[in-house]
């Protein structure tokens, strides 16, 4: 006899199934297990009891189409589930020993993404792992474009042969919309008045793969337009603001948004300003330049300056505005015919702003001053006489108020004198010229071009006899020394021309010294200088010398 039942949730009566759960995204799926029709058998009953390879089959928690998973990226967790594994087994006496995925794969390549778990009360679960990567971008780039993950389980029972069946599944890994984000906002916060304003890029990423974006904004000044990632425009008077503010929207294509604020300080145009002195001197007939500079606290403005002179500017001088847009120069050479006079003459600068020019005028003046002769500086110490045999040198100095280049000339009508350009005029008169005068010419010139100037002095120079120096004390000389007994004695020594001596002894024993300043001789003797030992001394001026000798007898004393 066979008898049927039908139930739910009776374990004696029912298959053994097994649920593999794969979902976090779609919390309202649920899942549920129902028996299958079972026959008992009583004496007599002919149900097959061999053992049986199991079959299994997933119930997704997530979406799936065609059987596949759809598993939203970026979902991470700790074995978050997204599918129950059911199992069949034909031998009603049979349990699932184990369900493991054998591989698991996305385009050939292993991924480690899924585990397979049983949780208390026997349900098998595919899981995902706590540490799976399943961010779509990387693993759409590292599998040639492929985010199917293709897993393969195998299903063993726990009958005495472990019966095993295959259960092939997969895994799709979608896509999820990301936020773009900024990379570069670096916009100017200052625009001028009537200049042309542009940004640089601004840049932004998305990790979403083939995304596009649109940048806009609904609150652009009225002076700011962009074109495509750029901000450009040219603000006017009216719109100068210390603080125009405004966003920038960017939208992906799927309606994410992020914004950016900006505020551009919009600046008012000022006026360049003349700086530095208005007054010159210049020397007549001399080239000379002055520059004249200006400023503006908006440097923009230097590429547009420009500077014009009024035409009081005399024709001899030249007005020259400098590329760099801060400076001019008159340059040029004032006649003779302007000495002692002023120009005068305006020079005006403009920034020429679009819109709004701006300007600063100034008048300057140049006094000319005449030219000034040059000067001899030291010639009120001229030295106008020397001694024959003695050596004349002077050097004369010289200098020029104006700072003109000056050069020197003489004429002189002494056979032994000799001068040079550098002004030394040197020479030793012989005692033949001695009673002789003549006369030495100077002449300076300043070489000031069209109106030179020249100084002249003349002076005599007189060759006077010279007078040898005298010893006026050579009768006094000690000529005897005792041993260990110290010797000095001290010459008197007188120059008619009252000149400078230089006294030497150049014969002396070695016992003795002398003081060249003042002319003493000194020292003292031992044993072995016993005797007479010579001694030479000398006194010279500048031309002429005197020599006296002399012996000191060195003796015991006793």
């Amino acid at each position: 006899m066979r008898l049927r039942l039908n139930g739910k949730n009776n374990n004696s009566m029912c298959k053994k199934k097994n649920y593999i759960l794969i979902s976090i995204i779609i919390p309202f799926l649920i899942f549920f297990s129902s028996c299958e029709e079972v026959e008992i058998a009583y004496p007599g009953n002919n149900q097959n009891n061999d053992p049986a390879n199991p079959v299994g089959s997933i119930r997704w928690e997530i979406i799936s189409e065609q059987d596949i998973g759809q598993l939203p990226e970026n979902l991470q967790g700790t074995n978050t589930i997204i599918g129950i594994i059911d199992v069949d087994d034909e031998n009603p006496d049979d349990e699932i020993k184990s369900v493991v995925i054998q591989s698991q794969k996305v385009n050939g390549n292993s991924v480690e993404f899924f585990n397979v778990i049983q949780d208390s009360i026997g349900i098998w679960k595919v899981v995902l792992k706590p540490s799976g990567n399943i961010d779509y971008e990387t693993v759409h780039s590292q599998n040639g474009s492929s985010t199917l993950a293709e897993l393969v389980m195998e299903i063993t029972d726990d009958s005495p042969s472990r019966s095993k069946g295959t259960l092939s599944s997969g895994v799709l890994i979608t896509n999820i919309n990301e936020s773009p984000s900024w990379v570069s906002t670096n916009v100017p916060t200052t625009a001028d008045e009537g200049i042309p304003y542009e940004s640089p890029e601004i840049n932004w990423t998305d990790v979403d793969l083939d995304d596009s974006h649109t940048l806009s904004s609904n609150n652009l000044p009225v002076w700011l337009s962009l074109n495509v990632n750029k901000l450009s425009g040219t603000p006017l008077t009216e719109h100068v603001n210390a603080n125009t503010s405004f966003t920038l929207l960017l939208q992906d294509r799927g309606g994410l948004e992020i914004t950016k604020s900006f505020s551009i300080n919009v600046r008012p145009n000022s006026a360049p300003s003349i700086s530095g002195s208005l007054e010159q001197t210049w020397e007549e007939e001399r080239s000379t330049s002055w520059t004249i500079n200006w400023s503006d606290n908006n440097s923009v403005d230097y590429s547009t300056m420009s500077a014009t002179v009024s035409s009081n500017l005399p024709s001899e001088l030249t007005f020259s505005p400098n590329q760099n847009g801060r400076s001019a120069s008159v340059s040029g050479i004032l006649p003779t015919s302007f000495a002692n006079q002023t120009v005068s003459f305006d020079v005006t600068v403009n920034d020429n702003r679009n819109g709004n020019p701006l300007g600063d005028s100034k008048t300057f003046s140049i006094t000319i001053d005449p030219n000034d002769a040059p000067i001899f500086s030291n010639v009120d110490g001229v030295v106008q006489s020397v001694h024959h045999g003695c050596q004349y040198y002077y050097d004369v100095n010289w200098n020029d108020p104006d700072g003109d280049n000056v050069s020197f000339e003489w004429v002189e009508s002494i056979t032994w004198l000799n001068v040079n350009s550098s002004g030394q005029i040197t020479g030793t008169p012989s005692e033949s010229d001695i009673g002789s005068s003549g006369d030495l010419t100077l002449t300076i010139t300043d070489n000031r071009p069209n109106v030179p100037l020249t100084t002249n002095y003349t002076y005599s120079i007189s060759v006077d006899e010279n007078f040898a120096p005298v010893f006026e004390n050579i009768e006094s000389i000690d000529s005897t020394a005792i041993v260990a007994q110290m010797y000095s004695f001290q010459f008197a020594i007188a120059d008619g021309n009252n000149d400078d001596i230089t006294f030497e002894v150049p014969v002396m024993p070695n016992w003795l010294s002398y003081n060249p300043q003042t002319y003493t001789i000194s020292g003292t003797p031992n044993s072995i200088n016993i005797g007479q030992n010579l001694v030479t001394v000398r006194a010279s001026d500048c031309g002429s010398t005197t020599s006296i000798n002399f012996n000191i007898d060195v003796s015991l004393g006793l």
